[in-house]
């Protein structure tokens, strides 16, 4: 997306750790694989462990076997639903091109 920056959603990020963590991982392993901050961790993994999706063993958070189905399912639709995306952006090239442009002092949305 030229060098900008989208905000990962809430799913993104658990993908992310139930794939970091699918060998076992410290918390530590994880908040720097997952490129998220310590309290952001803690709160996933709050989250991941209450639905057995991730298990903490030792200090060692490994992806249980629902979390693997899990892990897998998620791949599966995000696939899925790239592919049309991709698509589209290829038949209409000016899809994904908005844009703050300056107008007399102030930003404002345009498609270019």
């Amino acid at each position: 997306m030229d060098g900008k920056k989208m905000r990962r959603s809430r799913i993104d990020i658990v993908v992310k750790i139930l794939d970091v963590a699918k060998n076992g991982v410290n918390k530590t392993a994880i908040v720097y694989r997952s490129n998220i901050n310590f309290t952001l961790a803690g709160k996933y993994l709050n989250l991941l462990e209450k639905q057995e999706l991730l298990e903490n063993k030792s200090d060692k958070y490994t992806t249980t076997d629902k979390g693997k189905v899990f892990l897998q399912k998620a791949k599966e639709l995000t696939l899925q639903l790239e592919a049309p995306i991709q698509e589209a952006k290829e038949m209409i090239p000016w899809l994904e091109v908005p844009q703050k442009v300056k107008i007399n002092g102030s930003f404002s949305s345009c498609l270019l």
